[in-house]
């Protein structure tokens, strides 16, 4: 049992355990007396010397049914079938072999024991001890009758009495540290349940701060780029659509129309839906020239999430080609191969070292890296001076393994 089960599921996972355990303890004991039985009948050729083996027939099914379904019915038709086929079993095999003169046998105590187990394969310990006890005490009633129908002396063997006593034992240990078990894994239970929810919180601030800056500074740029006088309409629209949208649940854009598209998507609606798009249109209505190239319909391919990082980050590309490399027109190629959509953003524009830059630049370290490295994607910058910049951004299809496991709850 892993010791970061929840507490509310240990008790059932316990449960569970020991009556697999019981269960394959028992048909194991049957198993052998058959093989025992089996063995010893090879010399003689007659049917009745293989009426023992037929009679523990009935008990191997009834136990695996019992492993199949618990139910207090089938417990109490094994527990009476069990009895007879004990009782009969008994007298078969002292019948067949006149050297046993009293009870005190192994091949006799292994159905006594497989009568035992049941107890073991049920649910709670006062419920289990119950089951068990009634099993040992049929089972030994079963082997009595037995030794006075074939005149044998009737001893007990310390088998199946030292099988009852280790089940009742690990019955009574389970439920006197259940309660102590519980409080380490609820312990660990809400460790990782608040680790979790430090993460969570992280990546929503680090999403919240991003789209802050992208949208401010983009519409402080298409405030400084329009006319002298009063703004348009369209400016307008677009500065109280933006300011709605500040504050509000960066997972509520994971969606359109309350529906996330699935991955696989090639349908052209993904590429008008999709935040490269809309960036792309904002970067011309602030008069940056725009060209498109490659399979816009690769974005199809990538869920909403990804969809919305890397057009988010291409945003602020765009944004600092407007700003810092002082060329009028940018690139933007989107192009797929069988396991990731790479999309490039290029500009002719004086260029930069990116090894010279900032380390609290906002712009590129959380709207473009930060971004892209939380959907398990990867950026990379080529730029120099008078020669321009290329930003290449490449989102995987599909999750790695690490990052399953970062996301999982």
């Amino acid at each position: 049992m892993s010791l970061g089960l929840p507490s509310h599921l240990s008790r059932a996972a316990n449960s569970r355990a020991l009556a697999t355990a019981a269960r394959w303890t028992a048909l194991a004991c049957l198993g052998s007396a058959l093989v025992n039985v089996g063995l010893s009948n090879l010399t003689d050729g007659t049917p009745a010397s293989w009426i023992s083996i037929l009679i523990l027939i009935p008990m191997v099914v009834l136990m695996v049914l019992l492993g199949r379904r618990r139910t207090a019915v089938l417990t109490v038709a094994y527990l009476v079938v069990g009895t007879v086929c004990t009782y009969l079993y008994a007298v078969t095999i002292l019948r067949e072999n006149p050297g046993y003169l009293d009870t005190n046998l192994f091949v006799l105590a292994l159905p006594v024991v497989a009568m035992t187990l049941v107890g073991g394969t049920g649910t709670g310990v006062r419920a289990g001890i119950l089951w068990a006890t009634a099993g040992l005490a049929l089972a030994e009633t079963a082997v009595v009758l037995a030794a006075l129908t074939t005149g044998r002396e009737f001893r007990t063997e310390a088998i199946s009495l030292g099988a009852y006593l280790l089940l009742v034992g690990v019955l009574i240990f389970d439920g006197l540290t259940r309660g102590s078990r519980s409080r380490p894994q609820s312990a660990l239970h809400r460790s990782v349940r608040d680790s979790r929810l430090i993460e969570l919180r992280r990546i929503l601030i680090a999403d919240s701060t991003a789209d802050l800056h992208d949208t401010v500074l983009s519409d402080l740029l298409a405030i400084a780029g329009s006319r002298p006088g009063p703004i348009g309409s369209k400016l307008r629209a677009r500065l109280e659509a933006d300011l709605r949208a500040i504050g509000r649940d960066p997972s509520a854009h994971e969606a359109l129309d309350g529906e996330e598209i699935p991955s696989g998507d090639t349908d052209t609606d993904a590429w008008f839906d999709s935040e490269l798009h809309k960036a792309i249109e904002l970067a011309r209505d602030e008069g940056l020239a725009v060209d498109v190239s490659g399979d816009r319909d690769a974005l199809g391919l990538l869920t909403s999430e990804r969809r919305r990082a890397v057009g988010l980050a291409a945003r602020q590309c765009l944004v600092n080609v407007l700003r810092h490399s002082g060329s009028a027109s940018a690139e933007v190629t989107v192009s797929a191969s069988e396991e990731a959509v790479s999309v490039m953003v290029v500009d002719g524009g004086r260029g930069f070292a990116p090894s010279s830059t900032e380390a609290d630049r906002l712009g590129l370290r959380q709207s473009v890296h930060d971004r892209i490295e939380r959907v398990g994607g990867t950026v990379t910058i080529y730029s120099s001076e008078d020669v321009g910049t290329t930003v290449i951004m490449v989102i995987p299809l599909h999750p790695s393994s690490d990052d399953e496991a970062a996301i999982a709850p």
